[in-house]
């Protein structure tokens, strides 16, 4: 298929995915990291099979199309491989998928990553309601020297739970979906380990707000 049947498929999948969550979920996601789609950088906490559907929602709302990373065995996964690669979501399976991400910010487009690398449910929670990083995230900044917006996403737990083969779909009452995001800019750390912790600690402040924006209800 060539790049430009791909990127049909890629729009019209973006607006069927943001139709269809509409169905099951209430969002709140709050302002864009940036103004405009760019070469940048969204690092975000990893809860839900449902962060995937979230980001690409969002990031349709906000005008501003974005290709996540995601682990290579989702791809296998009957129906929500098809969706992730449609997508055009980059399969993670080890240290090449940060080479792929690189090329596809050096073409000008944004990715988004979740640096935890795999789901993360209530039970593995730090007490800032988040998993442990990789460093990957951090090399990837360091290496491009291109700006970080940092993303925390919550509810999506409830709406795709982990362990559960599918959604919730309750349309009578539909699961509110809050995201909250910050610009941080080209992160100033000379190793990974560093970089990782400055963009981890911007995510868990916007996971504290995205968690407080749903405890206080869609009409605050």
């Amino acid at each position: 298929m060539d790049e430009a049947r791909l990127e049909e498929v890629f729009r019209r999948r973006l607006r069927q995915v943001h139709a269809a969550l509409q169905v099951a979920a209430r969002y709140d996601v709050g302002p864009p990291g940036v103004p405009a789609a760019g070469p940048v950088i969204h690092a975000a906490n990893h809860r839900s099979m449902a962060d995937l559907l979230f980001a690409a929602a969002a990031f349709h709302e906000w005008g501003q199309p974005i290709r996540c990373l995601a682990a290579a065995s989702y791809f296998e996964k009957k129906g929500i491989g098809r969706l992730l690669k449609d997508l055009r979501c980059i399969p993670v399976e080890g240290t090449e998928a940060l080479q792929v991400a690189s090329d596809v910010l050096e073409a000008g487009s944004p990715v988004a990553i979740m640096p935890e690398g795999r789901l993360v449910g209530p039970e593995e929670w730090d007490e800032t309601r988040v998993g442990r990083p990789h460093p990957g995230v951090g090399r990837l900044a360091i290496d491009t020297g291109l700006p970080v917006v940092v993303v925390g996403a919550a509810g999506t737990e409830e709406l795709w739970p982990k362990g559960r083969g599918r959604p919730y779909v309750r349309p009578w009452n539909r699961t509110l979906l809050a995201m909250r995001t910050r610009y941080l800019g080209p992160v100033d750390a000379e190793h990974s380990r560093d970089a990782t912790a400055i963009i981890w600690d911007g995510v868990k402040a916007c996971v504290a707000e995205a968690d407080a924006a749903r405890e206080a209800g869609p009409d605050s």
